[in-house]
């Protein structure tokens, strides 16, 4: 049960980590950006929920540096 809770953790982040990389290559300095449109429902993309949505939008703001939800804006550091 622990075992199989891991590897589903697991590959939540493999998919939060090809989708941020996914996102970087194709929209660049918009990833960002592009990614807040599907956590909104604006963008269809797969199958994919918007809580995923919100994990690979804060990835991509960790490796773009930007400074993610600060006073309701999104600022790059």
């Amino acid at each position: 049960m622990i075992l199989g809770w891991f590897q589903k953790r697991a590959e939540r982040r493999e998919a939060i980590a090809a989708d941020a990389c996914r996102m970087i290559e194709t929209f660049k300095d918009r990833a960002y950006f592009e990614a807040r449109e599907r956590t909104l429902g604006r963008c269809l993309d797969g199958p994919r929920s918007a809580r995923h949505w919100i994990a690979v939008k804060l990835e991509i703001a960790q490796r773009q540096g930007i400074a993610a939800g600060l006073a309701g804006a999104d600022l790059r550091g």
